[in-house]
């Protein structure tokens, strides 16, 4: 039998804020539209969706997720059916998703205690819902993953619908960033901030991912790192990056280096502005480990390991991105070729 993911619709959500998630999510499952009678929704655009069954139909029975989107909840606000639902979903452990002023809907079935969470409320609704939101951590985040609840502002639908789709394995992780560039029509077409980790052993090895470009069929080797976030500084880019790398705390110090980088990966061209930054571990131990697993929406996407620069050049492999051999050796004093 064929998992399932049950969508939450009610008067006055805005059904677009989960449409991509479904249309990621129907390659592998079953997609239930539940609405509170069972009768067809009518969206926000005025379109007609068919639902596939009631909240009182609803059947958790190899069910992998519940979605719920934003818009007006307050027609469900005192809806008891779909409460005894999102407590049991979240009892098995299932994911919840919501986004915009969908986390309402899970705050007042009370599975949000102690959690943290984004979410498209203004402060002025805020104060007037705030019995609900009781215990709830409110992060001004885009998106959130704590556990299994996921949440985000709805501007950020496409990573909460990659995100969903990558934890429920209908998306390749380590190529998240690549496809969320797609959707949003700049793929191959904007240039991004980048910031990188030095992080180095007692040995003087630097600590890379080896990674694979199937379009060279080409290994190489890359620090740790990733795109720096809107209002965000490059520092702080690199403690959350590695913390949702590596699980591990970075402390950073001032920026060794910074330059540009113009390549193409995977066939698709692509242009950087790359910050670098010397980084160490908080917990000592890390430097033990040989290896470390390098993770994306809870997915293992490949191996961070620790290489020289002389280790790097005895395999005949690259450092990338272009450039950064430069910024190490000028820190150390030392010349480089291009």
């Amino acid at each position: 039998m064929k998992s399932k993911v049950v969508a939450i619709l009610y008067p006055g959500c805005i059904f677009f804020e989960i449409a991509l998630a479904l249309e990621l999510l129907a390659k592998k499952f079953e997609i239930v539209l539940a609405t509170t009678d069972g009768s067809d929704h009518e969206a926000s655009n005025g379109i007609k969706i068919k639902a596939t069954a009631s909240y009182s139909e609803i059947d958790l029975t190899n069910c992998k997720a519940i979605l719920i989107p934003g818009g007006d909840p307050g027609s469900i606000k005192e809806n008891k059916v779909i409460d005894g639902v999102i407590r049991n979903a979240n009892e098995k452990g299932l994911w919840l998703a919501a986004i915009c002023a969908g986390p309402l809907i899970l705050a007042k079935a009370g599975v949000l205690k102690g959690k943290r969470i984004a979410h498209g409320y203004a402060p002025e609704h805020l104060d007037f819902l705030k019995s609900y939101f009781e215990g709830v951590h409110l992060t001004s985040d885009h998106f959130v993953a704590d556990g299994n609840i996921l949440t985000a502002k709805p501007e950020a639908h496409i990573d909460f619908a990659l995100e969903l789709a990558c934890h429920l394995d209908c998306a390749d992780a380590a190529k998240a960033n690549h496809t969320k560039d797609y959707y949003r029509g700049i793929l191959g077409r904007k240039i991004r901030p980048l910031t990188l980790a030095i992080i180095q052993n007692q040995k003087g090895q630097l600590l890379l991912h080896k990674g694979f470009d199937c379009f060279k069929n080409e290994y190489f080797y890359r620090p740790l790192g990733g795109g720096i976030e809107f209002s965000e500084t490059g520092k702080a880019a690199i403690e959350r990056e590695i913390k949702e790398e590596l699980d591990l705390d970075v402390q950073v110090s001032e920026m060794m280096g910074m330059f540009e980088s113009i390549f193409v990966f995977d066939g698709n061209k692509g242009h950087q502005i790359v910050l670098v930054y010397p980084a160490t571990f908080v917990d000592a131990s890390a430097y033990a480990r040989e290896t470390f697993d390098i993770l994306e929406s809870g997915n293992s996407v490949g191996k961070a390991e620790w290489r020289s620069i002389a280790e790097i050049e005895s395999e005949g492999l690259p450092l990338y991105p272009s450039g950064l051999k430069q910024v190490l050796f000028k820190s150390e004093g030392k010349n480089v070729d291009s």
